[in-house]
């Protein structure tokens, strides 16, 4: 599946999560890729779309939040209709205080992005000093550059392997809002897969917004006794009456049932669009 690629698009560096997605795929393909890393997940899709050599990892959920939309909008207006999901793996996210001191308690000042900020705003509040000097900084990569411009009592905000790759230590753990939170990631990119025996196939379909069409659509996965995982909805070109439906279910397409399935859902819509089927994490 990836012998025709040679690059790799992760959404940010210095540790982001997307490249820990990245590192964690590659190790159970046994792969190696270039690697470039981009700020927006638009670019990275669009960087995709138009270079067929490259795949991309990124984010499509948190427990939290659910359903990243820009990833998913952008992934259905790609110009190349190949480019599918490839592969998908989750995250466990573990946001942590790292320094070049060891000393906690001798923090003054941290280093982060405002998306960062957010995410563990309740750990700042109640564990950081109260005279805290926050220096906003565009990414967890520039965070960690910007560290070496300041004194030993300055953070920032990252993740294990910041710290590994700029030589930081951890003293704290798990400082994020939200416990227990993971990211699931998609490998997207021009390839095919093949059925493993344990997979799921995301489709989208585009309706007229008329009384009874999801009903329909779904009585159509249950005359086939298919699985569904997840379903969302979009409004599409900013009008109320075109929607587009994402599906997630098991199956691959290459299964006879799937063909079926899918074929019975034409007539209901206005287009259906598989955009990947691959093996269930």
């Amino acid at each position: 599946m990836y012998e025709n690629f040679n690059e790799v698009v992760c959404l940010g560096m210095g540790g982001s999560y997307s490249e820990i997605a990245k590192d964690k795929l590659f190790k159970h393909n046994d792969l190696f890729l270039y690697q470039r890393s981009l700020n927006g997940i638009k670019e990275c899709i669009d960087y995709v779309d138009e270079n067929s050599n490259a795949i991309a990892i990124l984010p499509v959920e948190t427990t939290y939040k659910g359903i990243i939309r820009e990833t998913i909008d952008n992934l259905i207006q790609t110009k190349n209709q190949n480019i599918r999901i490839l592969a998908e793996t989750i995250i466990p996210v573990n946001d942590c205080i790292l320094s070049k001191t060891t000393e906690f308690y001798s923090i003054t000042g941290l280093i982060a992005n405002p998306n960062a900020l957010a995410k563990c705003k309740t750990f700042i509040k109640d564990e950081m000093p109260r005279q805290l000097n926050v220096v906003i900084a565009e990414s967890m990569d520039d965070s960690a550059r910007l560290l070496s411009s300041y004194n030993l009592t300055y953070s920032i905000i990252g993740t294990h392997k910041t710290a590994e790759i700029y030589n930081l230590n951890i003293l704290k753990e798990h400082i994020e809002d939200f416990k227990n939170n993971n990211r699931r990631f998609i490998v997207i990119g021009d390839s095919v897969t093949h059925p493993t025996g344990k997979d799921k196939t995301s489709i989208v379909l585009f309706l007229n917004d008329r009384q009874g069409a999801l009903l329909d659509i779904v009585q159509i996965f249950v005359k086939y006794h298919i699985n569904i995982t997840q379903i969302n909805s979009k409004m599409m070109n900013n009008n109320e009456n075109e929607q587009a439906v994402f599906i997630d279910f098991d199956g691959h397409e290459d299964d006879e049932i799937i063909r079926k399935l899918i074929n019975d859902l034409v007539p209901f819509t206005k287009g259906v669009r598989v955009i990947g089927s691959y093996a269930s994490f």
